[in-house]
């Protein structure tokens, strides 16, 4: 597999997910889950994306960032799928998470690949230390990645964007 970036780790595909090693010893986990539109057939193939590692990097890795691009990159090209990702905002990092995606995807050199980005509104309900129950709102980013000539592009589109702003309980 030709690599559209310079300096990756070596990685293998498992299935649903890829797996590398960083130079840190940290042990990477790529998951491109098939299960993200299971309501709507037309959009078989979508698929979430999220990393999972055994441990918290430390400082600033380039060839991670190239791996996770060079995974996604050639998923998008070898499968015409639709990859979206959600930040997971329940440590507070979900915005963090969405400038870091952001800022990566930005360096996918592919023209024929669209990238759209959504931010909802979730309400949640969390006990204090008291055990009181106490509401908060959450903004849930979301970005979904796509080929321009994928034959579901339309209904993906619509799909991702449709819906209320609140979409507490829908996730």
């Amino acid at each position: 597999m030709e690599s559209n970036f310079s300096e990756i780790y070596p990685y293998q595909s498992l299935g649903k997910y890829y797996q590398f090693t960083t130079a840190q010893n940290i042990v990477v986990h790529l998951f491109l889950d098939p299960k993200w539109f299971p309501d709507n057939p037309e959009i078989a193939e979508a698929c979430s994306f999220f990393i999972l590692t055994n441990k918290p990097s430390i400082g600033v890795d380039i060839r991670l960032r190239n791996t996770v691009l060079d995974i996604l990159a050639n998923f998008l090209k070898e499968n015409e799928p639709i990859i979206i990702y959600h930040c997971d905002p329940h440590d507070g990092k979900g915005h963090k998470r969405f400038t870091k995606f952001n800022r990566w995807s930005s360096l996918i050199n592919d023209q024929t690949i669209e990238k759209h980005d959504r931010q909802v509104i979730v309400k949640d309900l969390k006990i204090d230390e008291d055990g009181n129950c106490v509401r908060s709102e959450l903004v849930v980013y979301a970005s979904l990645l796509l080929r321009k000539t994928h034959p579901n592009y339309e209904a993906a589109i619509r799909i991702f964007y449709s819906g209320d702003l609140d979409q507490t309980g829908k996730l």
